[in-house]
């Protein structure tokens, strides 16, 4: 017997109820999870820690620990799932409803197969037909669509996915991206290497990009391990046009300067050795 659950966003965090099943499509269900499961490992030849600045190839999934929202599987699977409160089907778009997932056994263990959930999944919310014999008829009972794929494995602890803006639509992720908070931001600006005209201005061009990238540099501490005329010749040698004034970094006022100025601090700006071209890349993982 294959169990359905979900995972709904309540005011408290999420909550795990049980989707009720007919017999019949229990065991459909658990083969559409499975094959989506062997479709989502295929091909996989290693893990990778995720840290916010690579992008999966084919080959690869990125790997962090089980966020803390999920606590509520893991709760789960150790008490009785059949006691969990089922899903209100007549009123199925106020449960808040951000993933489906099914317990499938492995070995001695399990894993936890997880597909993200929209409100376009949502027959109800449409007029749906379905065949019945040679003509069609109007679906008048809620009902829902399951997705064609699976967003993430979580098993052993790990939390495996190819892509995070999908996985962070069923879990809150804001812990493993890391972005520059206003504090954080304030600071860099103060930075002794850096002229900033207005800083009130710039926190309004600070949008997420650039605050990842604050964060980036102020971790990798580029501005007190290079000295400001090593930055600006070096910049120069890529066609990056960096304003050295009074021993400082002129930081740009439009939000494309300063993300150029900004990318090229945290090494995303690079020429290729062979072809001499330059390249701008938002996806990293450093050759040891």
């Amino acid at each position: 017997m294959v169990n359905l659950f979900a995972l709904c966003r309540a005011a408290t965090g999420l909550q795990v109820k049980r989707v009720a099943l007919a017999q019949p499509v229990q065991a459909k269900v658990g083969t559409i999870f499975h094959t989506q499961a062997n479709t989502f490992l295929n091909g996989i030849a290693e893990e990778v820690d995720f840290s916010g600045d690579w992008k999966p190839d084919d080959d690869e999934l990125l790997v962090i620990d089980a966020p803390a929202e999920a606590a509520v599987i893991t709760a789960m699977i150790a008490a009785n799932p059949i006691s969990l409160p089922e899903i209100d089907a007549q009123n199925f778009m106020a449960e808040g409803i951000r993933g489906l997932f099914v317990i499938e056994p492995v070995g001695h263990g399990h894993r936890v197969l997880i597909q993200a959930f929209s409100a376009q999944q949502f027959l109800s919310r449409r007029t749906t037909l379905f065949l019945s014999g040679n003509s069609f008829k109007e679906l008048t009972e809620p009902g829902f669509t399951l997705d064609n794929s699976i967003v993430a494995i979580m098993e052993g602890g790990k939390l495996k996915f190819k892509s995070f803006q999908r996985t962070r639509g069923v879990f809150d992720l804001q812990q493993f991206y890391k972005a520059a908070t206003d504090q954080e931001v304030d600071a860099f600006c103060q930075h002794a290497s850096l002229e900033v005209a207005d800083v009130a201005a710039f926190k309004v061009a600070a949008d997420q990009g650039v605050r990842k990238l604050v964060h980036a540099i102020t971790k990798a501490d580029v501005l007190n391990t290079h000295q400001v005329d090593v930055i600006a010749t070096k910049a120069a040698s890529l066609g990056i046009n960096v304003t050295v004034q009074n021993g400082k970094l002129m930081v740009p006022p439009d939000r494309k300067s300063i993300k150029t100025l900004f990318r090229f601090l945290d090494d995303g700006i690079y020429q290729a050795a062979l072809s001499s071209s330059r390249y701008v890349t938002n996806s990293k993982r450093r050759i040891t």
